[in-house]
């Protein structure tokens, strides 16, 4: 008998385990891919919000307290997260004028700052000289989604909670004071289940009786090699609602790339992640007028789809010891830490005892990439794999794959956390190989497709 079991092991998920991994509880979590954070959470922006509007909806008041969160969260779990800022420029004279008054609205919630035209172009050189203002958001930041997700899933395995991966949930029975969940790999009884299985959130909530739509919602995104393009996250005032480009800005990735997008397609299919070509020349006439040239040097094209229930998270109880958390569109990944601690909570307000553990441990992980010369030597000395560079432009050595390849047999799960192959895809067939050496055999994501070298 669990105490509670978690379906899907997006960055949600990951987060509420790692929480609930600090107490003496016993926490399973089921996935249906070969890794976590290979759904949605892999195809999103990576951008951590400085606001979400409405301010007073669920969604932006969790995204405050989760931007709020971040830097502790990144210290505690050891992912790379930068605070880059939010720049909101205005290109008009209408926008120009409501720059105090906007100002002053948004100061109510956020911390904002009003920049002069002279103050942009210092901050981007490459920004269009059309511009005449503008809003600064310092606490708008950048991290690798599925990094994050990686260390809240290692910081809950280090502590206790048991994981299965490839294992689907086809159906859950309600019993007097259990749960049992069916799933691919078996029968487990739990006391508590939370729903977080992101775009199948409806599936799973129908198998309680509960009637819930996860509308799927595409986004595609263009990534350009050229870093330093632009230092902050950029978009254009006003933000009205705009159906088919969504919002979306001028992004950068966590290693300084600039990425734009993303846009909002309606699709039938939930595993839709196709790129067409009108998508990425709208992305490019919106963001294009930003700049006074384009970034150089496409290197990729990517979608993700979000699960859209609506205008607001859904994050509710409809049946005893059973949570919703769905509908975790953006700014999802920002909340992903405040929505944990609501979830915690909403366990113990349902009777969970919860018995903070007196010994809570917390991995360690090691990038060579962000070491001195000095300290990579003496990891060299130790483990001589640190030595051997695989990704070349991500200075990505043969341990740190090896070390999450022995967790997952998945191909994008050792791209994604380590960001080796991310850029001009040479060192692909060395992963490969190398992974086939330590698993023998290697997925893109799923059962079902192999990979071969």
């Amino acid at each position: 008998m669990y105490d509670v079991a978690i379906v899907g092991a997006g960055v949600t998920g990951c987060f509420i385990a790692k929480e609930l991994s600090k107490y003496d509880l016993r926490v399973i979590v089921f996935e249906k891919k070969m890794a976590m954070g290979l759904d949605q959470t892999k195809g999103c922006s990576g951008i951590i919000h400085a606001f979400q509007l409405p301010f007073r909806s669920l969604k932006g008041r969790l995204c405050l307290e989760g931007n709020a969160m971040m830097d502790e969260e990144s210290r505690e779990l050891g992912f790379a997260f930068k605070r880059v800022g939010l720049l909101l420029i205005a290109t008009n004279p209408i926008t120009k004028l409501a720059l105090p008054f906007l100002k002053w609205w948004f100061s109510k919630y956020v911390a904002v700052k009003e920049v002069t035209k002279e103050e942009i172009l210092r901050m981007e050189p490459n920004i269009t000289e059309k511009v005449r203002g503008g809003l600064f958001f310092p606490s708008g930041g950048v991290v690798n989604p599925v990094e994050m997700t990686y260390t809240a899933y290692r910081f809950a395995k280090e502590n206790g909670v048991e994981f299965r991966f490839n294992c689907k949930v086809k159906d859950i029975k309600r019993r007097p004071n259990s749960f049992i969940l069916k799933t691919v790999c078996g029968e487990y009884e739990s006391k508590y289940v939370i729903n977080c299985a992101g775009l199948y959130a409806d599936e799973i909530a129908r198998m309680i009786g509960y009637d819930l739509t996860i509308t799927p919602g595409k986004g595609s995104h263009i990534v350009f090699n050229e870093r330093d393009f632009s230092n902050h996250i950029i978009a254009a005032l006003p933000l009205k609602p705009d159906r088919r480009t969504k919002g979306g800005g001028a992004l950068i990735s966590i290693d300084g790339k600039a990425i734009w997008g993303p846009n909002l397609v309606d699709v039938e299919n939930k595993e839709d992640t196709s790129v067409k070509r009108e998508e990425i020349e709208g992305l490019k006439e919106k963001f294009g007028k930003l700049f006074k040239r384009l970034p150089k040097d496409v290197i990729a094209y990517y979608a993700g789809v979000r699960s859209i229930a609506g205008r607001d998270f859904v994050i509710n109880q409809p049946v005893r010891n059973f949570i919703n958390v769905a509908g975790i569109q953006s700014p999802g990944l920002t909340a992903a830490p405040a929505i944990a601690k609501r979830v915690v909570r909403m366990l113990a307000a349902s009777g969970l005892e919860l018995r903070r553990k007196e010994k809570i441990v917390k991995p360690k992980f090691t990038r060579i990439r962000e070491l001195s010369e000095e300290d990579i030597e003496k990891l060299v000395d130790q483990n001589p794999d640190y030595g051997k560079i695989v990704c070349l432009c991500n200075l990505v050595s043969r341990a740190e794959i090896l070390e999450v390849a022995r967790d997952f047999p998945s191909f994008d799960a050792v791209k994604h956390i380590t960001r080796a192959g991310m850029d001009c895809n040479k060192c692909h067939a060395d992963i490969i190989v190398l992974m086939q050496r330590e698993r023998n055999k290697v997925v893109k994501d799923s059962a079902g497709s192999e990979l071969v070298w």
